[in-house]
C-alpha cells in the first residue's frame, strides 16, 4: 500500500483551503468530538452517535486522525448517509485527514472502525473563537470557554499589555507536529499572542481535553512549538512535549508555558507568539 508523503497532503490540503471554502484567518468552533475510535483486537466496531448545530449556514469541516505508530487506521465514516472517508483513505496510513462537509440541524455519525490503530474524529466550524484582554503589571487572567485558560503572573509585563487568544487549524502547523510526534492531536491549535513584548516570566496554561482522550490508553500532554528550545539548541521549529498534569474534574491538562515558547517568528508584524496543543503519546 501506497504512502502518502507529508508534502503531498499538505499542498492539497492547502489547495484545499485556499479555495475559499475556509479562511485560517478564523478561528474555530468545536461541533462534534473529538471522538476517539478503536476496535478490539483488529474487530469491526460500528458506533452511531447525534450531535446537532444552530446555524446550519456556516462552513464546517470533518478532521480524522490515526495513529500510524499503532498500525493503519481503517474503517468508514458517515455523515447523513452520506460517506466521508472510506476504507481507502483511511488505510493510507494518513495522520490527518481533512474534508469539507454540510450539516443539517440535526445529524447522525456512523464510524466503522476495523483497524489496528485508533482513530479520532473531531467536526468543526467556522466561528469566530477569539478573546482579547489587557494583562496589567500585577498579572490577570485569560478565558477563552470551553478550550483554554492562561494566567499571567505579576510581572510578565512592565505595563498593561493586549493579549488575545485564537483557535486555529493550519495545515502547516499540523505538518510540523507530525514531523516529530508519536502520537495523535488535538485537531486545533491554541494561539496566544502578546503584541509587541513576550512576557518576562513563565505563564500558567490549562488547556480543556475530551472524555474520549481521557479515556484513552494514552498519556496527554500539552505541545509547544518552539523556534528556540534551550534543551536542543540546534533544533529550531518543532513542537516539544512540557511535562503536563490532569485535573478529570475540569477536564483540563496543565503546565507551566516557558517565556521562550514566544517568538515573533510566529506572530504576525514583529508581535509575540506561543503556539500549543494536547497531544496523546504512547
Amino acid at each position: 500500500m501506497g504512502k502518502i508523503s507529508n508534502t503531498f497532503i499538505l499542498a492539497a490540503l492547502s489547495l484545499f483551503f485556499c479555495s475559499g471554502l475556509f479562511s485560517f484567518a478564523y478561528g474555530h468552533s468545536l461541533v462534534f468530538g473529538p471522538e476517539l475510535f478503536s476496535s478490539e483486537s483488529g474487530k469491526s466496531q460500528r458506533v452511531v452517535k447525534h450531535f446537532s448545530v444552530q446555524d446550519v449556514s456556516q462552513k464546517f469541516f470533518v478532521s480524522v486522525q490515526s495513529d500510524s505508530e499503532k498500525g493503519i487506521g481503517r474503517g468508514a465514516i458517515k455523515i447523513n448517509g452520506k460517506l466521508i472517508a472510506s476504507t481507502d483513505e483511511l488505510g493510507k496510513q494518513l495522520k490527518m485527514l481533512t474534508k469539507p462537509i454540510k450539516l443539517k440541524k440535526k445529524n447522525v455519525i456512523s464510524v466503522e472502525e476495523t483497524g489496528e490503530a485508533p482513530i479520532i474524529v473531531t467536526i468543526m466550524s467556522l466561528e469566530e473563537q477569539t478573546v482579547t484582554a489587557k494583562i496589567p503589571p500585577l498579572g490577570d487572567k485569560v478565558i477563552l470557554d470551553g478550550y483554554a485558560t492562561i494566567e499571567f503572573p505579576a510581572g510578565a509585563f512592565d505595563g498593561t499589555q493586549d493579549v488575545r487568544m485564537s483557535i486555529t487549524a493550519s495545515p502547516s502547523i499540523q505538518g510540523i507536529f507530525e514531523f516529530g510526534a508519536t502520537g495523535p492531536r488535538l485537531p486545533y491549535e491554541i494561539r496566544i499572542n502578546t503584541g509587541g513584548k513576550a512576557p518576562a516570566k513563565d505563564i500558567t496554561v490549562s488547556v480543556k481535553y475530551p472524555d474520549s482522550f481521557f479515556s484513552s490508553d494514552y498519556q496527554m500532554h500539552i505541545f509547544a512549538l518552539l523556534y528556540d528550545n534551550p534543551d536542543a539548541p540546534d533544533v529550531h521549529h518543532k513542537f516539544a512535549m512540557i511535562d503536563s498534569g490532569l485535573d478529570d474534574e475540569v477536564e483540563m491538562a496543565m503546565t507551566t508555558l516557558p517565556k521562550y515558547a514566544f517568538s515573533s517568528h510566529y506572530g504576525k508584524n514583529g508581535t509575540y507568539e506561543a503556539i500549543i496543543t494536547v497531544g496523546l503519546v504512547h
